[in-house]
């Protein structure tokens, strides 16, 4: 018996561990909604420890999400379920202009041996929060409307009275123009600057478009900005149609020149723009864009002849080419002050916006005009503008 007790009590000694060493995971920030289009979106979350993620998918028909078996998303790499803390998932083959409802699973993985030993999934809350939902853009409306927020860096108060109502406003989109932190010190330090309180607000149903600006570019997580907003050119520059609309989303890089003590001699931007550049000069020639009644830019740091080198090179290197396509208006920041560049102002044949720090704004798109309200934390339009599209 002794004999036997000796044999049997390693192997229970190896089950009890194994079981105490379950992998376990659930959501620690997000979701947040990127890249929408009209038949396509995708959720990123971050979840507690090692987990492979999935979305289930349900249209808005006013059915209960458990009346049938939903559609299961999930990220793959190399023919393998992507095991991560960090989860983007592509829902794709979508209807344009369509409500549709998710929600998000995570369950633990731990992979280290030959055989992945997997925990207890866990998921979004479809009863006391309802599942979440999002609507698919659609090229055909004659209308867009969006919120523009920047130059954040960090500040909760101030995020929180610029976006509050913003599920409550009914718009298309809210787009980050830069400098949503002082820096990517971790995704973490992301999650506390922002996001988390993004996807409270809003991120989980109103879709996020993110510029890149010169704050993004900094810190041990600047590599990651890509991670957090995925989008299908798997570039911080890409273009998107909604409504009426053409958007450009630019990337600025740094302001300072390369050299600069700052960076520490790991800046090469210069080079950067100019391949930006050479990727603007194609997509402005492609039908997707030159078919818009509407062409709008996003671009963190505005173009200035006589400014830092970033606004500099913006000038040489783009505003020429977008001067050629019939721009309309670009929206930027940076400058942490309200500004409205008048046409040919500053050697540019459309009008530029800087929006301040403390503000946001709020903007409808119809084939012919653009209205823009500038609003303050209190909710007050503090400056008016409306812009006639240029006739082609």
């Amino acid at each position: 018996m002794k004999r036997l007790f000796a044999m049997l009590l390693p192997m229970v000694f190896a089950a009890v561990t194994a079981a105490a060493q379950v992998p376990e995971a659930s959501t620690a920030c997000g979701p947040w909604v990127v890249d929408m289009t009209d038949d396509a979106f995708t959720v990123v979350w971050v979840s507690t420890g090692r987990s492979v993620g999935w979305v289930e998918t349900a249209p808005d028909d006013g059915t209960s999400f458990y009346a049938e078996e939903r559609p299961r998303h999930y990220e793959d790499l190399l023919g393998r379920h992507v095991v991560s803390r960090l989860h983007r998932v592509r829902v794709e083959g979508l209807e344009p202009g369509t409500a549709y409802r998710y929600r998000i699973y995570q369950q633990g993985v731990d992979d280290s041996g030959a055989i992945p030993v997997l925990g207890r999934p866990t998921a979004s809350n479809v009863y006391s929060r309802k599942p979440y939902r999002v609507r698919t853009f659609d090229t055909s409306a004659d209308v867009c409307r969006f919120t523009v927020v920047n130059d954040i860096h960090g500040r909760d108060s101030i995020f929180r009275a610029l976006t509050a109502d913003v599920t409550k406003r009914g718009v298309d989109f809210v787009a980050f123009n830069g400098d949503m932190s002082n820096l990517m010190a971790s995704i973490e330090q992301q999650q506390e600057a922002y996001l988390t309180l993004a996807s409270e607000l809003f991120a989980a149903d109103t879709p996020i478009v993110a510029v890149r600006g010169n704050h993004e570019t900094r810190g041990a997580a600047s590599v990651e900005f890509m991670n957090l907003f995925p989008n299908t050119s798997g570039k911080p520059y890409y273009m998107f149609r909604h409504g009426p609309a053409a958007f450009l989303v630019l990337d600025c890089g740094e302001d300072k020149p390369d050299s600069d003590i700052e960076y520490g001699g790991l800046a090469a931007y210069d080079a950067y723009r100019e391949r930006e550049a050479e990727w603007l000069r194609r997509t402005l020639q492609d039908d997707a864009f030159r078919s818009a009644a509407v062409r709008i830019v996003f671009l963190h740091v505005p173009p200035e002849t006589g400014g830092w080198h970033g606004s500099r090179e913006i000038m040489r290197l783009f505003v020429p080419l977008l001067n050629e396509a019939g721009v309309d208006i670009m929206l930027s920041g940076h400058l942490h002050l309200y500004d409205f560049v008048e046409r040919g102002e500053r050697g540019n044949d459309f009008p530029v916006l800087i929006n301040s720090n403390d503000e946001r704004l709020d903007i409808e798109v119809t084939p012919s005009r653009i209205a823009i309200d500038v609003v303050d934390a209190t909710g007050k339009a503090v400056h008016r503008h409306e812009v006639a599209v240029k006739r082609r």
